[in-house]
């Protein structure tokens, strides 16, 4: 009889499931600003120390080695956050999967390198890559102590891990190109993050591999993770697609102004949405089984993403090109109206990043997979058809297949998690509703101050403040109870001394 582990269950020590959801988001968040804070802190003494090209060399190897990483795990760490019980047999099949198919990508990249660099004209960024290649081999050690700990909602030793590993990897860069080192000063931060990593999280959980591979139990991992692959690729090609045509048949100029208006919202909104899926997943897999509280739970979570994501990409959409002239100048002003149809389109694509998290708990990746498939069927003509209008035109097709896939999402998504329309309305109408009159009050108010001829700062912030203002009073008088009790969540998760969100809540019943 296989062995039971400590995380079999995934219990915590905590009882309320939405208060270790909100703890987990806030340490990966934690994670995500802490890593980059030290990243850049580490860039910028790096940049004195080393040359352009060394950094160009490198960007070269990541690029050429970054598809492969979609395949690094084969999705086996997701599926062992959704299994209801895990056992040594099972996670010690995942690690030695796992560490195969690390050695494969190794082997993989490591001969392709050699062609790379004849490709890309540039010999050393082969060698970079063969030596890139092996965080395939060393992050495999550690795919199943991640899952081990996302079973648990256990963010905080991931993110702290995380963050020790940047440190350490910054210190081992910084000290090699001291010396003279150039790129490999580069390449040996990035092994060494890695390593580090891996080293943290396999000495932190205390879970060992058996000498043990079942062939069932792989099948039964691979039933699962083996859609979700499928879909990763097909949300790659339709995350890329849209650069190549504007880069190919527009031109660099273009692509400048589009990669522009994409970095404004779309590196924040994949981080956001990553900490969601993240910590939804790993919630909502405790629940299944359970139908009345995986829909409760899967509700209440686009709830609470909704009430702060909607607005945000509302009022970035009806601000863009005071953001533009107050953040990059007025010679970047053909990027607004991009800008503002990519953030109106980014609800939609955030609701099909919340989705997913119910469809992977409850164990129906292959609904995912087709979702996927249709996403692509959707998107990739519709950004062949908006190249004739140029890069508004990309923009505003990528607006219209979000709109289109939407109820298709959702009617996919209610076939695992029970959430009728009505329900789903209930839970996300009032921050929609909040932000459409916000949107309509901060653009009119925009328009009125244009004549006053004041500051681009000055009226990008009497505008954020005004729409701001607007939406808090909406969803106060809409749903009051709702924020309070989100206030009181996060107040139990991260405790904040002399914040009475409880005593403000009992008052307003």
């Amino acid at each position: 009889m296989a062995q039971r582990t400590d995380y079999d269950n995934g219990n915590d020590a905590d009882g309320r499931l939405d208060t270790a959801a909100v703890r987990g988001a806030m340490w990966l968040a934690t994670d995500q600003v802490g890593s980059r804070v030290v990243d850049m802190l580490f860039t910028v003494v790096l940049a004195r120390l080393l040359v352009p090209g060394d950094f160009g060399l490198l960007a070269m190897a990541a690029a050429s080695t970054a598809f492969l990483r979609l395949f690094g795990n084969l999705g086996l760490a997701a599926a062992i956050v959704q299994q209801r019980e895990v056992d040594d047999e099972l996670l010690s099949t995942a690690f030695w999967a796992n560490v195969a198919t690390g050695a494969a990508l190794f082997l993989l990249a490591g001969v392709a390198g050699k062609y790379m660099g004849d490709l890309l004209r540039e010999p050393r960024a082969g060698i970079i890559i063969f030596f890139l290649s092996s965080r395939f081999l060393i992050a495999a050690g550690s795919a199943t102590q991640i899952a081990l700990f996302s079973r648990r909602l256990d963010f905080r030793a991931l993110s702290v891990r995380s963050i020790l590993a940047t440190l350490a990897a910054g210190v081992v860069a910084v000290a090699l190109a001291a010396r003279g080192m150039g790129v490999w000063a580069l390449v040996a931060q990035e092994l060494t993050r890695t390593t580090v990593a891996t080293v943290l999280l396999y000495l932190a959980t205390g879970w060992r591999p058996r000498r043990v591979f079942s062939t069932a139990r792989f099948r039964a991992l691979w039933s699962f993770s083996g859609p979700l692959l499928v879909s990763r690729f097909l949300r790659y090609l339709i995350g890329n697609a849209d650069n190549l045509l504007v880069g190919r048949y527009l031109g660099s100029t273009a692509l400048g102004f589009y990669s522009m208006a994409f970095s404004v919202f779309t590196a924040p909104l994949n981080d956001f949405s990553a900490i969601v899926h993240r910590v939804m997943f790993s919630a909502l897999s405790r629940l299944q089984g359970d139908g009345d509280r995986f829909k409760r739970g899967f509700l209440l979570g686009t709830r609470y993403v909704t009430m702060l994501t909607i607005p945000t990409m509302v009022g970035l959409a009806a601000v863009a090109p005071l953001v533009v002239r107050v953040l990059f100048g007025e010679r970047w002003l053909p990027a607004a109206p991009v800008i503002s149809l990519l953030a109106l389109a980014a609800p939609f694509g955030l609701m099909m990043g919340v989705g997913p998290s119910g469809l992977q708990a409850g164990g129906r990746t292959d609904l995912q997979m087709w979702f996927s498939l249709v996403s692509a069927l959707v998107y990739l003509p519709a950004f062949a058809i908006g190249l004739r209008w140029g890069i508004v035109g990309m923009a505003a097709c990528s607006l219209v297949g979000s709109a289109i896939l939407a109820p298709v999402e959702f009617h996919v998504n209610a076939r695992v998690t029970g959430v009728r329309f009505a329900e789903l309305w209930e839970a996300v109408g009032a921050s929609v509703v909040g932000s459409v009159v916000m949107g309509v009050t901060v653009v009119l108010a925009r328009r009125a101050l244009e004549p006053l001829g004041l500051p681009p700062l000055v009226a990008l912030v009497a505008l954020v403040a005004l729409g701001v203002a607007v939406y808090a009073a909406l969803v106060w008088a809409a749903q009051r109870q709702t924020l309070l009790g989100m206030i009181q969540v996060v107040r139990e998760a991260a405790p904040l001394r002399g914040f009475r969100a409880g005593r403000l809540a009992r008052e307003a019943k």
